[in-house]
């Protein structure tokens, strides 16, 4: 069985994969092109918002900041889908904060032409649903680890912190990442780029049997899409 972590990078989509025992990586321009390639793949975990809200309030982000608690900052609001078509960040922070009471942060606002990438694919490939679906680092890799991570992700100890973590599921992290920086600067896809890729993947290989959700069970948008994040549990 095949297992597939995605985060979003400069150049399109990082993912890793575990097939078999065998892991690998890619980068893909559109997310497209990587469901194209993956298909087969029993799970696909993506660091993105899935389900969106017309009132951009999700209990997901709710519930997952509570999770992470001192990590929390590492959760960004999910826009209104009306925001995503906005076609400016001025729009889209009016858009979203009549329809929320709330604007949009720029970390948001940095992903929103992704999250409206995914939201188009899932338009076109409703079907796509039952293999993927949004899930969250910060969170695969404080369940991973045993607790929440007590540094940044792009802090030299948080880098090593979550290296750690990997070594414990992925043989040879090193030359995973060794193979992605030979195609593509860090300016195109950055470490923690394929970081979070791994840690999904490992999640959705550890939640083979099953997946579990915030909230539980999933709530559901206007378009039939889950609004939930989902992870899995790991052995103590």
């Amino acid at each position: 069985m095949k297992f597939v972590g995605v985060d979003g990078c400069k150049a399109g989509w990082c993912a890793a994969w575990v097939a078999d025992g065998r892991w690998d990586v890619g980068v893909y321009p559109l997310f497209a092109d990587l469901w194209s390639e993956h298909r087969d793949a029993a799970s696909v975990l993506v660091d993105i918002p899935i389900g969106l809200a017309d009132n951009a309030n999700r209990t997901a982000e709710s519930l997952l900041r509570e999770r992470l608690g001192p990590r929390r900052a590492s959760v960004f609001n999910t826009p209104a889908r009306a925001a995503l078509h906005a076609g400016s960040k001025v729009a889209a922070k009016e858009i979203n904060r009549k329809a929320s009471g709330k604007s949009l942060s720029e970390q948001s606002l940095g992903i929103i032409k992704k999250i409206e990438e995914v939201d188009l694919f899932f338009a076109a490939n409703l079907g796509a649903v039952e293999k993927v679906f949004e899930s969250h680092p910060e969170l695969c890799f404080a369940l991973a680890g045993g607790a929440p991570m007590r540094y940044p992700k792009r802090d030299t100890p948080g880098v090593l912190e979550r290296y750690e973590i990997l070594t414990r599921f992925v043989p040879d992290v090193r030359g995973l990442l060794d193979r992605v920086r030979g195609m593509f600067p860090a300016s195109k896809v950055a470490g923690d780029d394929m970081f979070d890729a791994l840690i999904l993947a490992v999640t959705g290989r550890q939640g083979a049997r099953r997946m579990r959700s915030l909230p539980d069970p999933a709530e559901r948008d206007a378009a039939g899409l889950p609004m939930a994040i989902w992870y899995a549990e790991f052995d103590k």
